[in-house]
């Protein structure tokens, strides 16, 4: 059982797309004033079921949350909110929203419309795979996950429990009882919510002694029962009068649990945008579509040609309309990358994000072409419920058959670098750990015969699913043939159509699938927390309950310096002495001791991911590489600190064209 509550998420995507590839055909006037490549189609314009750059571009546009990113710095800057105040000790932000925030409508944006998308974003029906973004927030874990904690402990937990004391009368083998814990994500469930004697008791190696089973299952039930109180006030507390709330109309509250140092990035990223509420509750599936649409943002909805375009028109009724240059844009949803460039060397298109990687060389030369660093990693998720995979030494013996050096040199050829880690270099004050990835196939088929595949005979044939790209068949096509020869088994690369890919990808009906993350703010966490049991983006069913305690422990560092438990990571005397170094300090200093412990923590948790785990391969780091118009001002590639524009952000609002439209 999923406790995030995704079933039945794809087939409201796949009535809404129905729905486009009907209607919303009709004519559009001309060019508009600016163009540029979106990629593929968006699976849905609704900001809280939302999770990919598709989307992202678009809903930057249509909606605005309380901050917004400076064009120049990316810094947050003031959005729906003109001002906000944050406590001395960073745990309880003020917002004071804009009297003349408005929705295209006209109505007044309110901090009651926040409290109800934060909490609709939270509520467990809704699906949203970025629910997990607020759970620095008071209440909101609560509000997403304890009832159905509650329920899995009660029910598949307790079952599971019994069956495995059945099956091992004289003590539980530690591979068996991680495999329990990380099936019925138990450990986190007893984080939260369980009494010391449980947690400690399945923080051991081999789980409860004999002797200790009835206290642990009495420990269980007092956990649901735990997880349902959490339950009732969250439901009754949360967008009412406590985590994330209206004190007035113009006044919207957060407390957190403890410090988030990207706070601040997460309300001008989409799943905390607002939505307005009587059409999202009218019409939950579709209320996003033209003719419809009800947004705050800089533009409104003005068409989507499902394949042909999307068409944005500057809001007459944005705050900051007066500063809006652009009158029109389109959004194109174009695949193939050579299709793009030629229709942006025709002049249909100003913006290209990604050019193609057999021209990359040629194309760097000219003077309208921008790239650099980026903030995002490519890899291939391994679906660990799926034998073989769920064994680790299969996993990681693909990991070692790919070169990557070969794929970034021969097929790629923008400058991209091979990856061995899942986060970016370059991260400011983190530490990324060793890995044991690389290419070596003699190690991959040695673990290969150890799981019991030796040259690779009796393992099955894997497939490597990909959304319809052109790249991604070239990649795709190179892992298969590299595994074929480096390890003797047979791979096959098929793709699918992105809202296919999607709904597959949620369904776990895939070996191995094609995935790239960008970061959605410069810290490790945003490439780490993806990867937590039943995590709303995991989509593995790998879960570690160490992972978990890692991530959890790095989101209230004080918390875990009350009652620190280092058993089992790869680096405990580092973490003791960062300990030690906080439990000394404070002010200034003791916050800096917190940081730096923070991010030790979430190198553990990276370790666990790249020298042992595997539950996905990473091939390369991406670059940016783009065309981009002279005639376009306001874009930047560099940003004016001199950085790279890490996320290649550029919001549609600060951007302007010569003999634009009027």
């Amino acid at each position: 059982m999923n406790a995030r509550g995704l079933a039945g998420l794809g087939l409201a995507f796949a009535a809404a797309a129905a729905l486009l590839a009907f209607t919303f055909h009709a004519s559009l006037p001309g060019r508009a004033d600016f163009s540029f490549a979106n990629g593929t189609e968006p699976k849905t314009l609704d900001p809280g079921r939302a999770t990919g750059e598709p989307e992202g571009r678009i809903l930057d546009a249509l909606f605005e949350g309380l901050t917004s990113r400076d064009p120049a710095t990316l810094a947050p800057a003031p959005g729906a909110a003109a001002s906000w105040q944050i406590s001395a000790d960073g745990r309880t932000l003020v917002f004071r929203l804009r009297e003349d925030a408005r929705w295209s409508d006209g109505r007044p944006v309110t901090a009651l419309d926040f409290a109800f998308s934060w909490r609709r974003l939270l509520t467990p029906a809704h699906g949203a795979e970025y629910a997990y973004l607020l759970y620095g927030v008071r209440h909101a874990e609560a509000l997403h996950l304890s009832r159905a904690r509650a329920s899995l402990l009660r029910g598949e937990t307790l079952a599971a429990f019994d069956a495995l004391a059945d099956a091992h009368p004289a003590g539980f083998p530690p591979a068996a009882w991680r495999s329990f814990l990380a099936a019925h994500d138990v450990a986190a469930s007893l984080a939260q919510a369980g009494d010391e004697a449980a947690r400690a008791a399945a923080a051991r190696e081999a789980g409860p002694a004999p002797g200790e089973r009835g206290a642990f299952r009495d420990g269980l039930r007092a956990a649901a029962a735990a997880h349902d109180a959490l339950a009732a006030e969250a439901e009754a507390r949360f967008g009412v009068d406590a985590g994330a709330f209206a004190a007035d109309e113009r006044t919207f509250v957060v407390e957190l649990i403890a410090p988030v140092p990207y706070f601040l990035e997460l309300t001008a990223f989409y799943p905390t945008f607002p939505v307005p509420r009587q059409l999202a509750e009218a019409r939950p599936d579709d209320w996003f579509l033209p003719g419809r649409i009800v947004g705050n943002g800089a533009f409104v909805l003005e068409a989507w040609r499902v394949g042909d375009r999307i068409r944005l028109r500057r809001s007459p009724t944005w705050w900051g309309r007066e500063r809006v240059a652009l009158a029109s844009v389109d959004a194109l949803p174009v695949e193939n990358a050579i299709t793009a460039l030629n229709l942006y060397l025709t002049g249909a298109l100003d913006w290209l994000p990604r050019t193609p990687g057999e021209l990359g060389e040629k194309l760097r030369e000219r003077p309208d072409h921008y790239g650099g660093a980026a903030l995002s990693v490519y890899y291939y998720r391994v679906n660990a419920t799926r034998p073989p995979l769920d064994d680790p030494r299969v996993r990681m013996a693909l990991a070692l058959a790919i070169d990557r050096d070969t794929l970034v040199r021969d097929v790629l050829r923008l400058g991209q670098l091979p990856a061995l880690h899942l986060v970016p270099p370059g991260m400011p004050g983190y530490e990324r750990p060793a890995s044991a990835l690389g290419f070596d196939p003699p190690r991959a088929r040695r673990l290969l015969a150890e799981a019991g595949f030796p040259g690779g005979r009796g393992l099955r044939e894997l497939g490597i699913l990909f959304n319809t790209l052109e790249d991604h068949r070239k990649i795709a096509e190179l892992v298969a043939d590299q595994l074929e020869r480096n390890l003797g088994i047979r791979v096959t690369a098929y793709n699918q159509e992105w809202q296919s890919y999607l709904a597959a990808m949620q369904a776990g009906d895939y070996d191995l699938a094609r995935a790239g993350w960008i970061g959605d703010y410069v810290d490790p966490n945003t490439f780490l927390d993806l990867w937590v049991t039943n995590g709303g983006n995991n989509q593995t069913g790998w879960g570690d309950p160490l992972y978990d305690r890692c991530i959890r422990a790095a989101a209230d560092v004080e918390a875990f310096a009350r009652a620190p438990q280092l058993s089992g990571l790869a680096e405990p005397e580092r973490a003791r002495a960062l300990l030690l170094a906080l439990r000394g300090a404070s002010g200034e200093a003791r916050l800096a001791a917190a940081a730096r412990l923070r991010l030790q923590l979430l190198r553990e948790a990276e370790a666990i991911l790249v020298q042992r785990a595997v539950p996905v391969i990473p091939l390369y780091f991406y670059v940016t590489s783009g065309l981009v118009s002279p005639r376009v001002a306001g874009f930047h590639a560099t940003l004016a600190d001199g950085r790279p524009n890490l996320q290649d952000l550029h919001p549609l609002r600060a951007l302007s064209v010569a003999e634009a439209g009027p």
